[in-house]
Formats: C-alpha cells, sequence, structure tokens
C-alpha cells in the first residue's frame, strides 16, 4: 500500500489491468479518518490486510462505520488477491493484476501468481471454526455406521503403493499392460444423493465430496440452483478410494462466448442464415414454435382477454408494460415495508422470501402466481412476446420465412422480436439441457496421474446423463409454476456440457481432451472437449471477494435503499451474491464495475453430448442423444493418458509423495500447496 499525492502510480508500480479510481462518499472528517488508516495498515500486503481486517471489527453496521468498515474489507479482498491500491489526493485507485505476462514470466508463473491469489481466501475459509470442525470430525477414527473405525482418509489411496504397482506394471509387454493398468484403475462412478452414505466408511457421501472440495486451489461457496455431486472411485483397490470429484450445476444466464458458440445470439444467427447454415424456413418454424410455448407457459388471464393474445395491439403491450412497472413499484414498497418492521423491532433486516422456499409439488401455483414479483415478471414477459407476435405476423413469417427474416432481421423492431424469442430459446435450454461443470478435477494420488482428465471426460458418459434425468426430470419447476399458475415440470435431457478455465490463460484439464472412437474399439462416438472462446477482457465475478466483505456490502445496500431487494429467492434474478455486491460498491460511491470486472480472463469450453446438439436447442434437429458407457470412456483415458503417463520416471517419483498424508497436509491452514495441478479447469 502507497499513500501518495502526486498523480498517477508509483515508479515501476505499472502492472496489467487498467487503474480504476474510487472517491467514496465520505464527510471530510471521514475522508480523513481513511487515510489514518491506511497510514496505520501501510506493509506488505499480508500484514496490511490483516490490519484493514482488525481495523474492520472495531467498526460497527451504522453510518459512516459501515462505510469504513466495508471500505477497509474491500481493500484488504483486493490487496491479497494481487490488486495495487493507492491514495492519491483522496481518491483511491485500484489496478488488478489481471493474466498478462511480464518479463520472463512463463504461463506457470501467471497461474501460480492466480493461485496463491486464491488460495489466500481459501486459508481463511479453512480457519473458520465450522470447517476445522467438519475436517476433524471427517478425518477422525471413528466407529460409525459401518461398525468398524474409520476416517475419509481410508479414501485416499497410497501412492507409494500406487508407484510400486505401476513400476511392476511397466515390466509387462505391451500387449499385456493395458489389462494389467485395467486391474489397477477401474473408475466408477457414485451420484452422491442426500443421506447415502459409503459402505466403506460410514460416512455421508455429501460429507465425503466437501471434505475433497476443500482440497481445490479456491474457498468453497455453496451455490444456488441445480446441484449434481459427483465421486469417481476407483473400483480395483481397496475401499474404492476416490480419484476425483465433479459437480455439475445451473449454467450462467447469460456468457456471450457461450451463447454465440450456440446460435442464441441474432448477430450469429444472421451470418449462419447468410452462409447457409441455418436453413431459412427450419429457422423460422423454430422461432414461431418457440414463441407459442412461451405464451401458453404464463398465466395470462388476470392480465388480458383471449382476443388480444389471439390479436395483440400495440395498446395491450403497453398495458402490460404499465402492470409490470405498477407490480414492480408495489414490490418495493413491500420490500421497504418489511425493512422498517425488521428496524423498528431491532432485528437483523431477513430476506423477504415468498411462500414457497424449494422444489415443492402440492403448491397453490395459482395463488402464488399473484406474488408481487411474479406479476411484474408475467406482465413483463408476456407484453415482450405479444410484440414479437405483432412483429412476426406483419412480416409473414409463417408464409414467406426468407424474406420474412431478412426484413425482421434489417428493422430495429424486427431484430428486437428476434432477441425476444432466441432469449426464450435460450432459457428453455439453459433451464434443463445444458449444465455447468462449476468443479471437476482429481484428488491425490491420482492427480498425477492425470485423473482430471478422466473425470471431465466421464462426466459426458450415458451414466451421468441418466443420473441427471432421473434427479431433475420430474422435479416441479418453481419459477415456471409460478409463472404459469400450474406445476411445471421439465425434461432434464443433457445435451451440452460448459465450464471455464480457472486460470483463464489455459487449461492443463481441458486442452485437448478428446478420445475417438476411431481409436479406441469400445467408443462409437467421439467424446471431446473443445475450446469455444474466450473473454479476452476479463471478466465480471466476486471470486475476489470474501465473506465478510459481501455481508458489508449488503449491509451498504440496505441502508441506502431502505430495504432488502435482493432476498435469494426464486425469479427474484440470477446470481445474487453478485447483485447484492453490485449494489454495495454503488452505494459506496463505487462503480461497481471497477472492482467485480476482475481483469482475469476466461476461457470457455464445452461438451456436446450426441450429434447436433447446438442445433436441438435452438429447435433445429431432433437428434437424440446417448452418451458413450464410462467403462468405455475409462479404456480409452487408460489408453491415451494414463498409459504413458506411467512410464514417466518423475510420475512414480512424485507418486511416492502423494497419499493421505499430503491430503491432510494440504488442508492445514499454513499449508498453500494446490493438489489439483492438473485440475485447473474449475
Amino acid at each position: 500500500m502507497t499513500t501518495k499525492t502526486s498523480k498517477g502510480l508509483p515508479q515501476g508500480s505499472r502492472g496489467p489491468g487498467p487503474v480504476r479510481s474510487f472517491s467514496p462518499f465520505l464527510a471530510p472528517a471521514e475522508k480523513e479518518q481513511l487515510h489514518f488508516l491506511f497510514k496505520v495498515g501501510d506493509g506488505a500486503p499480508p500484514s496490511f490486510a490483516d490490519a484493514l481486517r482488525d481495523l474492520a471489527r472495531q467498526y460497527i453496521d451504522d453510518g459512516a462505520s459501515l462505510k469504513l468498515r466495508a471500505i477497509c474489507l474491500l481493500v484488504a479482498d483486493l490487496v491479497e488477491q494481487g490488486w495495487r491500491v493507492t491514495v492519491n489526493d483522496g481518491n483511491i485507485l485500484f489496478e488488478p493484476p489481471g493474466i498478462t505476462r511480464s518479463g520472463s514470466q512463463t504461463v506457470d508463473d501467471v497461474k501460480a501468481r492466480v493461485r496463491i491469489a486464491l488460495q489466500t481466501a481459501r486459508q481463511r475459509q479453512l480457519r473458520e471454526p465450522s470447517v476445522v470442525s467438519f475436517i476433524r470430525k471427517m478425518e477422525k477414527r471413528t466407529v460409525r455406521s459401518s461398525g468398524h473405525k474409520s476416517s475419509v482418509l481410508d479414501l485416499i489411496d497410497d501412492g507409494m503403493a500406487l508407484s510400486k504397482a505401476l513400476s511392476e506394471i511397466n515390466e509387462e509387454e505391451d500387449d499385456k499392460r493395458q489389462a494389467a493398468l485395467a486391474e489397477l484403475i477401474d473408475p466408477v462412478i457414485e451420484i452422491c444423493e442426500a443421506g447415502n452414505c459409503c459402505p466403506y466408511t460410514g460416512l455421508k457421501l455429501i460429507d465425503i465430496w466437501r471434505y475433497f472440495r476443500h482440497t481445490w486451489a479456491h474457498e468453497y461457496r455453496p451455490i444456488p440452483g441445480r446441484q449434481l455431486l459427483i465421486l469417481i472411485r476407483n473400483a480395483a483397490r481397496p475401499r474404492y478410494p476416490i480419484i476425483g470429484i465433479a459437480m455439475l450445476a445451473s449454467p450462467v444466464m447469460r456468457v456471450n462466448v457461450r451463447d454465440r458458440w450456440i446460435g442464441w445470439l441474432r448477430e450469429e444467427t444472421k451470418l449462419r442464415l447468410e452462409s447457409g447454415s441455418f436453413d431459412p424456413q427450419k429457422l423460422a418454424l423454430s422461432l414461431l414454435s418457440q414463441l407459442e410455448q412461451s405464451l401458453a407457459a404464463i398465466r395470462w388471464d388476470d392480465l388480458v382477454r383471449a382476443e388480444e393474445i389471439a390479436e395483440p395491439s400495440e395498446a395491450t403491450v403497453l398495458r402490460l408494460e404499465q402492470k409490470a412497472a405498477g407490480a414492480a413499484y408495489a414490490r418495493e414498497m413491500e420490500l421497504r415495508s418489511h425493512f422498517d418492521a425488521r428496524k423498528d423491532q431491532g432485528e437483523p433486516i431477513s430476506p423477504l422470501r415468498g411462500a414457497v422456499k424449494s422444489y415443492a409439488s402440492d403448491a397453490d401455483w395459482l395463488a402464488l402466481s399473484n406474488d408481487l414479483l411474479f406479476i411484474r415478471k408475467r406482465a413483463e414477459v408476456l407484453a415482450q412476446l405479444l410484440f414479437a407476435r405483432q412483429m412476426f405476423r406483419a412480416a409473414r413469417l409463417d408464409e414467406e420465412p426468407a424474406l420474412a427474416l431478412e426484413q425482421l432481421l434489417a428493422g430495429r423492431s424486427g431484430q428486437r422480436a428476434i432477441d425476444i424469442v432466441l432469449t426464450e430459446c435460450r432459457k428453455a435450454g439453459l433451464s434443463s439441457r445444458i449444465a455447468d461443470v462449476s468443479v471437476c478435477g482429481a484428488v491425490a494420488p491420482y492427480n498425477e496421474l492425470l485423473g482430471g482428465k478422466l473425470v471431465a471426460l466421464l462426466l459426458a458418459s450415458e451414466e451421468v446423463r441418466c443420473a441427471y434425468k432421473r434427479r431433475y426430470s420430474n422435479q416441479v419447476s418453481v419459477i415456471a409454476s409460478q409463472m404459469a399458475g400450474r406445476p411445471i415440470s421439465k425434461p432434464a435431457d443433457l445435451r451440452i456440457l460448459t465450464t471455464t478455465s480457472l486460470y483463464g490463460i489455459g487449461s492443463s484439464q481441458y486442452n485437448r481432451l478428446s478420445v475417438q472412437a476411431k481409436s479406441n474399439s469400445q467408443l462409437k462416438t467421439d467424446v471431446s472437449w473443445k475450446p469455444i472462446g474466450s473473454s479476452l477482457t476479463g471478466g465480471y465475478g466476486t471470486l475476489h471477494l470474501g465473506t465478510d466483505t459481501a455481508n458489508a456490502l449488503r449491509s451498504m445496500a440496505q441502508s441506502r435503499h431502505f430495504s432488502r431487494r435482493i432476498n435469494n429467492r426464486f425469479g427474484e434474478g440470477t446470481s445474487p451474491r453478485l447483485r447484492q455486491m453490485r449494489e454495495g460498491l454503488d452505494a459506496l460511491g463505487l462503480d461497481s464495475d471497477t472492482i467485480l470486472h476482475h481483469a482475469t480472463p476466461r476461457l470457455f469450453y464445452a461438451c456436446e453430448l450426441g450429434s447436433e446438439a447446438r442445433k436441438a436447442l435452438l429447435g433445429l434437429s431432433n437428434a437424440t442423444a446417448r452418451g458413450e458407457p464410462a467403462a468405455a470412456i475409462a479404456d480409452a483415458w487408460r489408453q491415451r493418458w494414463l498409459s504413458p503417463r506411467s512410464r514417466r520416471a518423475e510420475t512414480l517419483s512424485k507418486l511416492q509423495e502423494l497419499g493421505p498424508h499430503s491430503v491432510q497436509a494440504s488442508l492445514h491452514p499454513d499449508d498453500v500447496s494446490d493438489l489439483l495441478a492438473f485440475a485447473d479447469g474449475r
């Protein structure tokens, strides 16, 4: 931390990432106090961040103290993440580290820098009493439901024994070697269902998954939405030790790289029409079909008349927009009333959630659709869909598709209509046919054998597709049911998996990750993870900000708006943590993008399950999907990666140092080692 009065950053401090200026909303006395805090905390980044957190604990969540507390916590997080922070004539200047290489730095150097920054938050989480207690409970050898003493450490393979076994296999002739490797490593997929326990240790599968998730390079934060937790275990070894873990989660709603690759963006749709990749007649039929499906999925009887649905007019659309605005205002008043009532009672500002708190099949969906939040959403979406119907009919899209598409794409109103329906295509696809791989990698000692690649490939297996379908195909959708006023269940037909590189500069795990049918007799189709693009300008997110900072920023937002506008409820919007932090940063007087834009670009990868998966998500193909068996994928992985990797003397040597002791050591707060050197996808 440097305090200075001359313009610009100090000599030699320039680095990757643009400089962002922040002048907080503070009275002169408060600004003076802020500068004093920075002078007191001046020093090397770790000690400076610790000093700021110590100072933050002295302030209460009230008035100026709340602002100063939030600023201290924010700056502490950024300094720990490698941001340069300076004070210049009352302004705070931030400069993110980005991923640009300087001087003689290699890609691995930059990855190491990002990894260390992420480890800081992980280290802090590992010191939390609840986490310490959980890890100790999992590692303690005690009698469990299995009837004998056991520990989670029993599920970590012995690297020394693996190294010895592989050395012996390396003495075999090539024609016997592959069979011997299959007898040593035989991966099986285990889905973590609530209440299910490991037969060898008696531990809950979900707890086992959570324990190994804490060995990841960054802290563990539960996320909302769909979550399928997966363990990959080795059936060829005693007690089926853990090879790796994964999680399929609800995808992010708006990702331009992904949406362009699939064809959900109008500009991309136009390009594919012009190139001949899309047939105009099929695209027109798809757009019209999606429009009708979306209209059928909204309750409208309390908003418009049947004839207005059949023949929408500008007046109908305007009235719906006014209805949506009125409901939004009424909800804002409802939130303020809740805020005032809690304040008057001296109680914490709890979230104002709806009547449905989880997936429920017996709810009164008709009554729930009258919630102010869903009156606004229904009126808003219905107005958009009826506008699109107007435009499509005026252009005669059903009668002259090629000419109509050309006209619609050429005018502003037509473009808006196509955007509306493509958004509906995206919502339908993201709700049930795409999953994000938010966690994927191997644990020691299998990380040294490129087990992370095995885990990523197995996610495309038929076993995982079927498990996802069993879990979610009959589940009632809370949001869709409140929009429709009746129970709605969506299909769970996985067609595409997506993920991003954690380090934004290259992924050892997903790079050239493909097994081909022509090289593997057990495979009928290729299984491939492919790069689909990158966000070169960096990403937006909250990974670089901690829980204490998030809570302080939420308090800032509440004090500004006299309400808690983000209540972590279904239908309120995606990424509640991101929206909460954005509101809090804006309340501090800081352009939230300057902090939430972390300047670490992301590489995007995708795996298509079956042929024509992308066209299926646009309604342009009826091709069905069937994944490859896990056994066939595992065999291909052994041939492609395990066989050559296990011949390396360096690998066999490193294996000997890995096992229960190395995993246990990594969960000690003072150890910053990253067990996932080959699992940098997520």
